[in-house]
């Protein structure tokens, strides 16, 4: 679990220096609303576990998610999204499904906390 963590933030780091780089020339750094932008941007995986990924889906399709509307609930919902529509097109079992988008699918934003965000762009401007 702790390479996924550390994928994500090398491709969160790497979605900042593209903001970054992109900002106009002259312009101010600011470093939280790089992080927020980055964080907001589409990731390129779940950064999950197949088992942790299904169990948690298990767990939302029952009602017993506890989580609140926070970015970890968005992430569950989403991926349920993705794994339900999935299921219906190719009438496919759950674990199928889930399989298939955590391998293929991107997801929609980092889902990571505008603390965590900042922090993680705050090293990364630490070490330029």
């Amino acid at each position: 679990m702790l390479s996924l963590i550390e994928t994500r933030n090398r491709h969160f780091l790497t979605a900042c220096r593209e903001i970054i780089i992109n900002l106009p020339s002259g312009k101010e750094i600011n470093l939280a609303d790089v992080a927020a932008k980055a964080a907001a941007s589409p990731a390129p995986h779940y950064y999950c576990t197949y088992e942790y990924a299904l169990r948690m889906l298990r767990v939302l399709r029952h009602g017993r998610l506890s989580l609140r509307r926070d970015r970890r609930r968005l992430l569950w919902e989403e991926l349920n999204t993705k794994v339900s529509m999935l299921m219906a097109r190719r009438g496919c079992r759950l674990p199928e499904a889930l399989a298939s988008v955590l391998a293929s699918e991107t997801a929609s934003q980092f889902f990571i906390s505008p603390s965590t965000a900042l922090r993680l762009v705050q090293r990364l401007r630490a070490r330029a």
